[in-house]
């Protein structure tokens, strides 16, 4: 075998290698993916915090969105503003008024962060006594806030990912 066919053996084996490795890395995981996409395409914020909170947020009209979540990790805050035609009592049932300030101090810390960002700032909460709450955590860091306008059926769907 000749110099120059050793040189290319060695480069085209082991790129070959390599090759087949991403292949079946794409077909474990890639597939996967590519189906998780498919399965959610027609998802709304609904659904998703539906699907990662254990919630079940009935549908509603969806006015107003904002996402400042982005890198690697996914770290930040989402901000949903919905709206109901009517009151959905049975969902309701879980929230609480917050008498204490414990709903009031996590949201105003989420919204200082929002606040910072470039959300439609005419879109945040001016909490008063129309709201009812609840509040979830996963991880010991992530927060979920939904606030209740009474007054206007409005929910706010508010999400912080640390």
């Amino acid at each position: 075998m000749t110099g120059s066919k050793k040189i290319a053996l060695s480069i085209v084996i082991p790129l070959a290698i390599i090759l087949i490795i991403l292949l079946s890395l794409f077909l474990v995981y890639g597939i996967d993916i590519l189906k998780d996409a498919f399965e959610h395409r027609d998802w709304t914020k609904i659904d998703y915090c539906n699907d990662s909170w254990d919630v079940k947020i009935p549908n509603a009209t969806i006015e107003y969105t904002f996402s400042s979540c982005g890198g690697f990790n996914g770290d930040g805050e989402t901000y949903t503003l919905c709206r109901y035609s009517s009151i959905p009592s049975e969902f309701l049932q879980n929230f609480t008024l917050d008498s204490k300030g414990e709903n009031l101090e996590k949201y105003n810390s989420i919204s200082t962060m929002l606040q910072s960002s470039n959300i439609d700032k005419s879109k945040l909460i001016e909490p008063d006594e129309n709201y009812i709450w609840m509040s979830k955590t996963k991880n010991s860091n992530n927060t979920l806030l939904l606030a209740y306008n009474q007054q206007t059926n409005t929910l706010y769907i508010i999400e912080q990912f640390i």
